[in-house]
């Protein structure tokens, strides 16, 4: 028998007790996580195959944030905001390697559905309008990013369009509009086609010039 055996039979072994704890209620599933993360961090030094530091790194990752919401944020699930706003710096990371647009919505518009989940959390009441708040910072931020020198102005017009939106949903909120959300569209698609007429007028005004 070899030490390959010998090393297989001992993983058996780990994971047996592991598993028999978390039956016990002995561990929870995240330290069997962060257990398992430690064991690829280990193997790494001995194989010097970053594949398993890759994948140790990852699962430290998700434990860590699972603990820390398990022990310190006991009362708030911050797992949706810490994970998106990984996922959201991950794909910048990419964008600025590969220049790949997709990458850099993602990058913004991740980290503002896990900003807003977590102030779903901790605060109470009709909020949505900081939603669309916080998309319209993400998608003027692409603008400024992605598309402001190549000439395209989608994401802009997108900002203003969640500015607007955010508006309305606050005052709706605060009762200012009082016929919900179907009363708010009612407001918000004379509103829009008035800033799409300035901007074909200010547009052609613009051509004309030259």
């Amino acid at each position: 028998m070899g030490k390959k055996d010998y090393s297989f039979g001992i993983i058996l072994i780990a994971i047996g007790i592991m598993f028999l704890l978390l039956n016990l209620n002995v561990l929870s599933f995240s330290w069997i996580i962060f257990i398992t993360s430690l064991f690829f961090i280990i193997l790494y030094f001995y194989r010097k195959q970053m594949g398993y530091m890759t994948i140790g790194l990852i699962l430290l990752a998700v434990s860590l944030v699972s603990l820390i919401n398990e022990y310190i944020f006991d009362t708030v699930n911050i797992k949706g905001f810490v994970y998106l706003w990984i996922l959201g710096i991950i794909s910048l990371i990419m964008y600025k390697k590969y220049s790949t647009k997709g990458y850099l919505i993602f990058g913004c518009i991740l980290p503002v559905i896990g900003t807003y989940s977590l102030i779903e959390e901790l605060v109470y009441g009709d909020i949505s309008w900081i939603f669309f708040l916080l998309l319209a910072v993400s998608f003027y931020v692409i603008y400024i990013v992605g598309y402001k020198r190549i000439g395209e102005s989608w994401a802009r017009n997108l900002s203003a369009i969640f500015v607007i939106l955010s508006l309305l949903f606050l005052l709706s909120s605060k009762n200012v509009i009082k016929y919900g959300f179907w009363k708010v569209i009612s407001y918000l698609w004379p509103i829009l086609l008035v800033i799409i007429g300035v901007r074909i007028i200010y547009n052609m005004k613009k051509i004309n010039r030259y």
